[in-house]
């Protein structure tokens, strides 16, 4: 009886009788949208190729919480799964992710950012494993761009006063960002931007990108300035000691799958990145039009005035990445 007690306790509270387990994978995204769609691929290429053995089911529109504390339950093995944005408040080196302008373009992108061998999801994932989470893949987003709802003076010069007032995050990489590209920034918490642009307290915002904007404020809007502030992605992760529990061919078939999953990203992001643009200049906001010079001037401004002011918040990484990209100061 005691054995049969001990053995009973120590189950995976997550797995069957049969030894399935059933996961729960939280995502921030509204169902039908390539988020959710993407993440329903992947549960049911999981359960396929593990025959029943690694069940997921997800839960859109942050059902499960916040992904600040999401994030945390996983952690702790609460919940099993997240893709999302990375929470910071445990960790705020995990900021480096979305420093400005680190990935000037596509190319940049998948170099730093492919969960292979991309130094800055190297990064990545070694921190998060000390909060016992693995990371599987990258889901690519957007490149952020600037919101305003009033006119902005010489938006293609990087280096002009913009004579306009914009929120930005409460991080100090985009704090300096904004004062770098001619801002006066406000830092404020995202639930009390569309207000701050109504009432005119603010007359943009930088930090998201035009999908955020287009969903949230295209009413209020009259210009975008999509000049790739820095790079939008969200994870892929789950639960490191219940991930390290699977058998190994379970584990090498949700890694393969992963990759799958994040390759295909990439390429469907790539193929939408003027999407909401378009969606944007239909509710009549002017999009400003920027040459790929113009977006290397605003890049290499920012890489020389802005990141010595925020480099030592991340120590050697950074120097990797420079080295990486063959940025020369």
């Amino acid at each position: 009886m005691l054995i049969s007690v001990v053995a009973g306790c120590s189950s995976d509270s997550n797995a069957d009788a049969e030894g399935e387990v059933t996961w729960k994978l939280n995502h921030i995204r509204p169902p039908d949208t390539r988020t959710d769609d993407d993440a329903k691929k992947f549960a049911d290429d999981v359960a396929d190729q593990t025959e029943g053995r690694v069940n997921i089911d997800t839960y859109d529109s942050a059902q499960l919480g916040d992904y600040q504390d999401v994030q945390e339950s996983v952690s702790q093995g609460e919940i099993d799964m997240q893709l999302a944005s990375l929470g910071t408040e445990s960790d705020p080196t995990l900021q480096f992710a979305v420093v400005p302008s680190l990935a000037a373009d596509w190319e940049e992108a998948n170099q730093l950012y492919n969960s292979q061998d991309g130094l800055v999801t190297e990064y990545l994932s070694e921190q998060l494993e000390e909060q016992d989470i693995k990371l599987l893949a990258v889901y690519p987003q957007y490149f952020g761009s600037i919101f305003l709802s009033d006119e902005v003076n010489e938006p293609k010069d990087p280096t002009s006063d913009k004579k306009v007032k914009a929120r930005v995050p409460g991080m100090k990489s985009f704090e300096e960002y904004g004062k770098g590209v001619g801002f006066s920034v406000t830092p404020l918490p995202a639930t009390e931007v569309f207000t701050s642009l109504q009432t005119g307290v603010i007359d943009g915002s930088i930090g998201g990108g035009t999908e955020l904007y287009y969903n949230e404020y295209k009413d209020l809007g009259k210009y975008i300035m999509p000049v790739k502030t820095h790079f939008e992605s969200h994870y892929l992760t789950v639960n490191k000691s219940e991930f390290d529990n699977l058998s190994e061919e379970d584990q090498n078939s949700i890694m393969d799958i992963a990759e799958d999953f994040e390759e295909d990203a990439f390429e469907q992001d790539e193929k939408e990145d003027t999407k909401y643009d378009e969606l944007m200049e239909e509710e009549g906001v002017e999009v400003i039009d920027f040459t790929d010079e113009e977006l290397d001037e605003y890049a290499d401004h920012v890489r020389k005035e802005v990141w010595p002011e925020i480099q030592d918040e991340y120590g050697d990484v950074f120097e990797d990445v420079k080295e990486e990209i063959e940025f020369e100061e």
